[in-house]
């Protein structure tokens, strides 16, 4: 073991890559945010991670003794709590719903960038450093889902339909504005059905590239179309016994919605360039921010499917509409991100939560998620005051707020907030020039669609106020 010991207090992040330059790499990024412990191999990390308390692992998916799929396996059997990451040049949708359906937290593609990987290993420390903590103001009340905390009215009701949903097999579309946690209630929905014991398998239609999404569902043959080397099971024959979760089923193509509608009403599926059909035992949820009955009538979406998914609907309200909601989940936020970045912040001053309490938070909890990870970045005091939060928040021009805050840090602090600044600054006018269309504005900035949409969910930019927008 290779760890840097200058300052025991510091989360523990064990990188696992036989590529010593990698290794390198990693240490030299994470410093001085976290201690670092390498492993050349499988078998070492998980030597490591038996007697070290370690935090994050950071994995390579190839290595000679033990792949990262192996490692996140055993890793989250000798401690469950570890926060895992897998880091891939061979990156495929399957490999990634594999690792993401096993508990890991997230993962990397090589070539990454260098504060890529950094702000991802943070919010991994954040993530661990919340799971150690205890519930929220020491009331296990307020978690009225797995995963969920609240305490509105609105959100008690949810959790009441929700429990109820859970326990039928009933197919189940979850409407809510983007950033709602529409997700989190997916989850929750398997955790607490009699299907818990079975995989829960996420996928979001919006991310995976049109022509693959079929194949991704169905699976395929060998030789049913070009690199189909070998018979592969889709999403659908993975989540069997379980839950598969279809995120954004709106933006699924009309062709696609009919052969989705068929595997519902019938209960099987066929892989490409296969002649029989195959049963599958699979509860299907899935989740939109569109109008689909508007959508149904311009008939852009098929209303024989939408018949087969309105049959169980939750509806989750936005965060405006439950302002009581938003200092209980922004400290709940506060304490997840603040270990991050070593901030010994313990809350909000008044003036910044009655900030809070006003904003009408477009992008709903994920853009408040963003927001008290911002302020913790910029925050040099014990409370985050309303020159802390971002200036939207606090109904102020970018340029007003931001510059004169900048010079009160010091040159890394104001390089890191000026960074966060202009990234979302950039996101929010790409998407204002293309109207709101995540499609043109991905083209337009020269990334991958859906690595676009991870950018939005980093810096809590939602594209729907831009649409029709010019």
């Amino acid at each position: 073991m290779n760890a840097q010991t200058t300052q025991g207090e510091l989360p523990l992040v064990l990188v696992a890559d036989d590529k010593k330059n990698m290794v390198r790499l990693m240490a030299k990024v994470l410093q001085p945010d976290a201690r670092v412990c390498t492993a050349s191999g499988g078998t070492e990390a998980l030597r490591i991670v038996e007697n070290e308390p370690v935090d994050v692992v950071l994995s390579d998916l190839r290595m000679p003794d033990m792949d990262g799929i192996e490692l996140l396996k055993r890793c989250k059997e000798i401690r469950p709590q570890v926060q895992f990451i897998l880091m891939t040049a061979y990156a495929s949708t399957l490999t990634a719903i594999e690792a993401l359906r096993l508990g890991a937290y997230d993962y990397l593609t090589k070539p990454f960038e260098p504060e890529e990987a950094r702000a991802i290993v943070l919010r991994a420390i954040g993530r661990a450093a919340a799971s150690r903590s205890e519930p929220l103001g020491g009331d296990s009340r307020e978690e009225i889902l797995p995963g969920t905390i609240a305490r509105s009215d609105a959100m008690r009701e949810l959790g009441s339909l929700v429990r109820r949903v859970a326990q039928s097999d009933a197919t189940t579309l979850i409407l809510g504005e983007t950033g709602t946690g529409k997700e989190l209630v997916a989850r929750a929905i398997h955790a607490l059905s009699p299907r818990a014991r079975g995989h829960f398998v996420p996928v979001n239609c919006a991310t995976i590239p049109v022509d693959l999404l079929e194949s991704e569902l169905f699976g395929y043959v060998k030789g049913s179309f070009t690199g189909a080397t070998v018979d592969r099971a889709g999403l659908f024959e993975q989540a069997d016994q379980g839950t598969l979760f279809l995120d954004e089923i709106a933006e699924m193509r009309f062709s696609l919605q009919a052969k989705l509608t068929r595997a519902l009403e019938e209960r099987a599926i066929r892989r490409l360039g296969e002649g029989a059909e195959r049963a599958i035992d699979t509860r299907i949820v899935t989740a939109t921010h569109r109008d689909i009955e508007s959508m149904v009538s311009a008939e852009t979406f098929r209303a024989d499917l939408w018949y087969r998914l309105n049959v169980a609907v939750v509806r989750i309200p936005p965060l405006r509409e439950r302002r009581e909601d938003v200092e209980l989940l922004a400290a709940h936020f506060l304490r997840e991100r603040a270990p991050a970045y070593r901030q010994q912040i313990i809350g909000f001053t008044r003036a910044a939560v009655a900030a809070m309490n006003e904003y009408d938070w477009p992008g709903n909890v994920r853009q408040l998620r963003a927001a008290v990870e911002r302020a913790c970045v910029v925050s040099t005091h014990e409370r985050i005051d309303v020159g802390d939060l971002p200036p939207e928040v606090v109904g102020l021009e970018p340029r007003e707020s931001g510059m004169a805050r900048l010079a009160d840090l010091s040159w890394a602090e104001a390089g890191e907030q000026g960074r966060i600044m202009t990234a979302r600054s950039y996101l929010e006018e790409v998407l204002r020039r293309h109207e709101g269309q995540v499609s043109d504005a991905a083209s337009h900035a020269g990334v991958e669609r859906e690595s676009f949409y991870r950018l939005l969910r980093r810096f809590g930019v939602d594209p729907n106020p831009h649409r029709g927008q010019k």
